[in-house]
């Protein structure tokens, strides 16, 4: 049995427009900084997910030019007008994915589509809805080859902040002109096209995709200034976050990250194998996602723990990393989290030593 999901996609990627799939593993010929969008399908055949097809939006207006000009007509304005469609249509939330470490093109939407099957979102009138998808995907070089790879994809996912950055306030500029066109219409059909969307955004990084957040979260802060961040997300999810134990207590790295949203929920277990090899093989300090946060009371107060410790592990090969769309408690964990239970009403976890610090159950103990 397979099933097609459809993801929408921005990628500062290389655009080869002549290859399947259509992205490289380098930067933008424009700079790092620069991505194009568009949309993929998905296929789900008995679990496995494989991307089936690639549209690329165009960029460009008759005249030609690249997307700094004015006068061109951005694809990213196309594909956000698509989304809202889908969600106001479909009475569907979004979730944003930025994918981590060794992942090539394909890697991103073919794990959006899978987080669309399994972070299904119950709404207040009691059905679960497949939340629409966008992935966010940085030039990561799809090999695992150990140091080489690493330090590659590190240098690459800092230097993709920028793009990030770009796509941020573009999503912002759109909901800006949305509402003000809603504001300018005196036609009932015209200002209800235009109206602002009721349903949420939410953020999921995993891994390495955590280093490209810190830097595109760094861009905002120098775009927009620390007091003028747009709050744009509902849940913020740090997924096994390969990042500095002590970031969110860091203004320099993610501790202004809640500004951009509701709460922030950093998934972490002490035997995530994957980031024991970063913190002592590729001279990182702490990491973010195997302790959580260094400490509690010098975060945000939107920041919540989640120890998945009892709960990390799936194949070998995976090393205990991948838990975040691979354990089923885990999955409901986001699931209730996505359905606005508090962080004390969730089942399967208990609190700890401290207010905001949880753990899920050890299978079988619930």
């Amino acid at each position: 049995m397979s099933d097609t999901i459809e993801v929408f996609f921005a990628t500062n990627r290389d655009h080869l427009p002549d290859e399947r799939p259509p992205f490289g593993t380098t930067f933008h010929r424009q700079g790092a900084a620069y991505y194009r969008v568009g949309k993929a399908v998905v296929t789900n055949a008995d679990g496995g997910y494989k991307l089936s097809h690639t549209e690329v939006a165009a960029e460009t207006a008759a005249g030609g030019g690249d997307d700094t000009d004015p006068e061109v007509k951005l694809g990213s304005h196309a594909i956000f007008a698509e989304i809202k469609r889908r969600i106001r249509e479909d009475g569907r939330d979004l979730i944003v994915l930025i994918h981590g470490f060794a992942a090539d093109f394909e890697t991103a939407p073919e794990r959006a589509a899978e987080l669309a099957e399994k972070y299904l979102i119950t709404g207040k009138d009691g059905q679960a809805r497949r939340p629409v998808v966008f992935a966010f995907s940085w030039p990561a070089n799809g090999r695992s080859i150990p140091f080489v790879s690493y330090i590659s994809d590190r240098g690459d996912a800092a230097r993709s902040g920028d793009a990030l950055a770009r796509l941020f306030l573009r999503l912002c500029d759109f909901l800006v002109t949305e509402a003000r066109e809603n504001r300018r219409q005196r036609d009932d059909a015209a200002r209800q096209r235009h109206a602002p969307c009721p349903n949420r955004i939410h953020l999921v990084a995993h891994s390495m995709g955590n280093w490209t957040l810190r830097h595109g979260l760094q861009g905002l802060i120098a775009e927009r200034g620390a007091d003028r961040l747009p709050s744009v997300f509902d849940n913020i999810f740090l997924m096994a976050a390969d990042e500095d134990a002590d970031a969110l207590a860091d203004s320099a790295k993610l501790a202004l990250l809640p500004r951009l949203g509701n709460a922030v929920h950093v998934y972490h277990s002490k035997d995530d194998r994957a980031l024991v090899i970063s913190d002592t093989t590729k001279l990182n300090p702490d990491r973010l996602g195997q302790m959580g946060p260094k400490d509690m009371d010098a975060v945000d107060e939107k920041v919540i723990a989640v120890d998945c410790r009892h709960v990390d592990s799936t194949e070998f090969l995976h090393a205990n990393h991948q838990y975040y769309r691979l354990r089923e408690a885990v999955i409901a964990d986001v699931r209730q989290v996505l359905a606005g239970l508090a962080p004390g009403e969730i089942d399967g976890r208990t609190e700890t030593d401290h207010p905001n610090r949880y753990i899920i159950a050890r299978p079988g103990t619930e």
